[in-house]
């Protein structure tokens, strides 16, 4: 308990003794308790506690900064200074003290006092190594100061403001504002003098002196009052750079609108939720809406309601929502006359803000119904033209069946009829004439010779056993393809006689024969598979080998062999696909639909 008594002692005469100005002030910021120094250094009889904030003493223009520093001394629990502070003494004249505020509790928990510090003004030397020292760095910053006095006239201005200025130092000192920015002559004093009051911040454009060249400035002006005299600081901030690179952008912008509105290309910008933003011209003109009316209103409104507007809603939210780009074809106009209608290519990118959200989609489209008209006209020009090779083929494998025909029929029996009379005239004249036997046999062997060519030439137009239907032609062909390459081959099927007409079957053989002469010219092959079968409402023709293979997508397109084959499986109303890899084998894969088939 002494030593307790000691202590508080101790602190009393330190409290009471301390040179610098000590008090504790309430939070509504009544003193209730100072130190003598305190006292002295207020020059005023006060009663203590007073029932006035110490405010109450302080010039007006300084009541808000030690306001300001108690409410963060109250909230930081640290020292906060205020810097010098006006505080009125006995003879209502202003001295400077050195003011800060700590916040203090009693129980520890929160602020319920402040400990106020104050303290002589510093002495003329701390003053001008402080000027010093503000001066200095003031020079090293890349914004202009300018110190105005009352009449507007520069009393000081640092390194960077004489460089933004264009004019040395010691010409600058003593000039009028209005006199060193050009654009601020034009003005009377009376409105600058406003200017500054009002605290405005002017953008001006300055010549230099020097070199001729322009600068951009930005002028902002602070009032302010010292020692009962006014003064204004004007900071100057160089926006030459900024100005060159926003006149860029203007120029970059002004080009690429100029692009944009008279791109022939559909261009607009949507949101998420597929309202027009933008449209340009070209895709104005699709509009049912002008773009004043249309613009932020459902897309819907100005592109009408119908499939494919529907379609384009869902893939703006799918884009809005996944973040990666669509692509797809429209039309516009679906709803009428297909000679009216118009087909575009529509691409819709996301745009993107600085956080990387989809904020809108851009939609890019380009028509291309003159491109879409082009294929319908050569895809008509390739119909008429597979039709018209079909009808050829048909007219050849007729030709060829008739000769065929004539020559089995006519010469063909011709031969046997002179091989019959060469045979009677050896029976009636051969014991007559010697040696008439062996002239006989030499005219005999020469007539089956001939039969036999007669034969192979009617086979190679037709072949006579086509007529019997598709599977007895595929077997006659598999033993000939069998006897002249010594490559095995197997025939299988898996249905009855598929229901072809003629042409069809002959088509089918023809494909079947193309097939095996690639095989036995070039793929090398020990094995050779042909099968016929119908799957799901189709016959589909397989002939594979184990040959060496080839790439497909290497083959020259020239190569009429594969493309005869293809052009066979189309005039059937299928397809011919070939599957083949170096080193795997081949398959050639003809399909032919059975409905076809049966109306036919």
């Amino acid at each position: 308990m002494e030593e307790t008594r000691t202590v508080d002692a101790l602190l009393g005469a330190a409290w009471h003794s301390a040179p610098v100005g000590l008090g504790v002030l309430k939070l509504d910021g009544c003193l209730q308790q100072g130190n003598q120094a305190l006292l002295q250094l207020l020059g005023t009889p006060l009663q203590v506690p007073t029932l006035e904030p110490l405010t109450h003493w302080l010039h007006p223009q300084d009541r808000d900064a030690l306001t300001y520093a108690m409410k963060r001394a109250r909230h930081q629990h640290a020292d906060i200074p205020c810097g010098e502070l006006r505080i009125r003494g006995a003879d209502e004249a202003y001295q400077w003290l050195s003011t800060s505020v700590s916040g203090i509790s009693a129980s520890g928990a929160e602020v319920d006092h402040f400990l106020i510090r104050l303290s002589p003004p510093r002495s003329t030397q701390e003053r001008a190594e402080l000027v010093y020292l503000l001066s200095f760095a003031l020079d090293f910053t890349a914004d202009g100061a300018v110190l105005l006095d009352d009449g507007l006239n520069i009393r000081y201005l640092n390194e960077s403001a004489t460089v933004l200025l264009g004019q040395a130092h010691r010409y600058l000192l003593g000039q009028s504002i209005g006199q060193v920015l050009a654009p601020l002559a034009l003005h009377s004093d009376e409105q600058l003098q406003e200017l500054v009051r009002d605290q405005r911040a002017l953008n001006l454009e300055l010549n230099n002196p020097i070199d001729g060249t322009r600068r951009h400035l930005s002028v902002k002006f602070t009032r302010f009052h010292y020692d009962r005299r006014g003064y204004s600081l004007a900071l100057l901030h160089d926006l030459t750079e900024q100005q060159r690179l926003t006149e860029t952008l203007r120029h970059n912008e002004r080009q690429f609108r100029a692009l944009i509105e008279n791109t022939h290309d559909a261009i607009g910008r949507l949101t998420p939720d597929f309202r027009l933003i933008y449209a340009n011209p070209a895709l104005e003109a699709l509009c049912r809406l002008p773009l004043v009316e249309a613009r932020g209103r459902p897309a819907r409104d100005a592109f009408g309601d119908n499939s494919q507007v529907d379609i384009m809603a869902d893939m703006v939210r799918e884009v809005a929502q996944s973040g990666t780009s669509l692509e797809e074809e429209m039309i516009h106009g679906i709803d009428g006359p297909i000679d009216k209608q118009l087909h575009y290519l529509v691409q819709l990118v996301p745009e993107r803000d600085a956080n990387g959200e989809v904020t809108s989609v851009l939609s890019l489209a380009r028509d291309i119904t003159n491109i879409r008209k082009a294929e319908r006209r050569l895809a008509d020009s390739n119909q008429q033209l597979r039709e018209l090779t079909s009808r050829r083929e048909s007219a050849r494998e007729e030709e060829r069946k008739l000769i065929a025909q004539e020559i089995h029929d006519e010469l063909g029996q011709h031969l046997t009829a002179l091989r019959m009379g060469i045979s009677m005239l050896n029976l009636q004249f051969g014991a007559q004439a010697p040696g008439l036997s062996d002239a006989v046999d030499g005219l005999m062997q020469l007539c089956d010779r001939t039969i036999q060519v007669v034969r192979s030439i009617a086979t190679s137009l037709r072949p006579a056993v086509l007529n019997m239907g598709l599977y007895p032609a595929l077997e006659w062909l598999i033993n000939e393809f069998r006897q002249h390459t010594r490559i095995a081959c197997e025939l299988t099927t898996h249905s009855e006689e598929p229901a072809l007409t003629d042409d069809q079957a002959t088509t089918a053989f023809r494909i079947v024969q193309e097939a095996l002469n690639n095989v036995a010219r070039h793929s090398g092959a020990t094995r050779t598979m042909v099968s016929l079968e119908r799957i799901d409402g189709a016959y589909r023709l397989d002939i594979a080998d184990n040959g060496r293979g080839f790439d497909p997508g290497s083959v020259n397109k020239r190569s009429l062999g594969l493309a005869g084959m293809r052009e066979r499986g189309i005039s059937l109303g299928g397809e011919v696909v070939i599957f083949s890899h170096p080193g795997q084998g081949t398959t050639v894969q003809a399909t032919l639909p059975i409905k076809l088939a049966e109306e036919t």
